[in-house]
């Protein structure tokens, strides 16, 4: 789903979670272990807190989208300063990951590897990457863009609209993540028609909201100016007025991205998957606030004014754990499907005894209980 904010309105937002931020959202016990023979299962309850304020151990996704065409050479720089501004931001929010690319009049970087099965050329010059140190990939990846690449534009509209979706369905989003796409332009898009440089047809504005609702991706956009506004919120996104001052630009996003977890309506515990194929997991809902427990669920109009407590119980089942292995994965408390907070699980098989192993047992059994009538 894509979410629009004002921004009016992620300003109020922002400054009504940041009274509250204290508390993480958190899922406990925020560890479990045991044994479990094949077939095997047990059950244990898990409590989840989805705390007031924003969250500070969600797992964030967020792609940077430049248009490096001729008309941006006064912004490019600050664009990309600010880029690396709301990346340090988002650390606050919990466990963050970037990538970038570029467009013009054309939607691919030429001579760069396909992404996800995308045409020849992609607007990923860099995937979803979880290295976001000064000097990482990420940061790497955004002092790569320039001006020029992949062309330098013409006709006063630019590609963005094949871009953005191209980025929505080839990037490699974490699962559970909470994924974000910022664009920096000052042109509108071309939403029909075919590329000027490839020939390749130009994606739809219904094309592209498609792709960002099928990829639960939110969209943001950077304006320097043009016809981009009205590109940006023609696709569902927020357009944030941008000025060469990097801070503000910072300030604007974080403000934008607390908004967007600002209400939500399901909490649940899952492990996306990350248990197989050793091991199965299953969630029942049993209690929750305000709202109802629907199957795995709770259901509800939730926002993080004020603290919320949920609890679960969740099954593990042996479905593939050989004796002697193990499986170790994590499970996570998810707000409207995406990780808030995370914990860890180990399930072990025991190695079981050979029945010459039992039989001794026995007769040690046997010999103590002898011993105890003698005494």
């Amino acid at each position: 789903m894509v979410r629009n904010f004002t921004l009016a309105g992620t300003a109020i937002a922002a400054l009504a979670l940041s009274s509250g931020a204290a508390f993480a959202d958190s899922i406990s016990p925020d560890m479990f272990s045991t044994e479990l023979r094949p077939g095997e299962s047990v059950t244990i309850e898990k409590t989840v807190v989805v705390s007031a304020g924003d969250p500070t151990s969600a797992r964030i996704d967020v792609h940077f989208l430049f248009d490096t065409s001729g008309s941006m050479g006064g912004e490019i720089n600050a664009a990309k300063l600010a880029a690396e501004g709301i990346l340090a931001g988002l650390d606050g929010f919990g466990d963050a990951a970037g990538a970038a690319g570029a467009y013009a009049e054309a939607a691919r970087l030429p001579g760069v590897t396909p992404v996800g099965g995308a045409a020849p050329g992609t607007v990923l010059n860099l995937d979803v990457d979880t290295d976001t140190s000064a000097g990482g990939a990420v940061d790497t990846a955004i002092n790569a863009i320039t001006l020029s690449n992949p062309d330098g534009g013409g006709d006063g509209l630019e590609n963005g609209n094949t871009a953005i979706e191209l980025v929505a369905e080839n990037a490699s989003w974490r699962p559970g993540s909470s994924r974000f796409i910022f664009v920096f332009g000052d042109a509108g898009f071309k939403n029909s028609g075919t590329d000027n440089v490839d020939g390749s047809p130009i994606s739809s504005d219904a094309d592209v909201m498609a792709a960002l609702a099928a990829n639960d991706v939110q969209l943001f956009g950077l304006t320097y100016g043009g016809g981009f506004t009205s590109s940006i919120e023609g696709l569902g996104g927020t357009a944030l007025a941008a000025t060469l001052d990097p801070d503000d630009i910072v300030d604007l996003i974080t403000s934008g991205i607390s908004g967007s977890f600002a209400e939500y309506n399901t909490v649940s515990v899952g492990d996306l998957g990350g248990g197989l194929p050793g091991v199965s997991v299953s969630t029942v809902c049993t209690g929750a606030d305000i709202g109802a427990c629907v199957g795995a669920e709770a259901v509800g109009d939730y926002d993080r004014s004020e603290e919320r407590t949920f609890t679960f119980d969740v099954t593990f089942t042996n479905v593939g754990i050989p004796a002697g292995g193990a499986a170790d994965f994590d499970t996570y408390a998810l707000v409207d499907g995406r990780i808030v907070a995370t914990e860890a699980d180990l399930i072990t098989a025991p190695i079981p005894l050979p029945a010459g192993a039992w039989l001794l047992l026995g007769g040690l059994g046997g010999l103590a209980a002898l011993r105890r009538r003698a005494a």
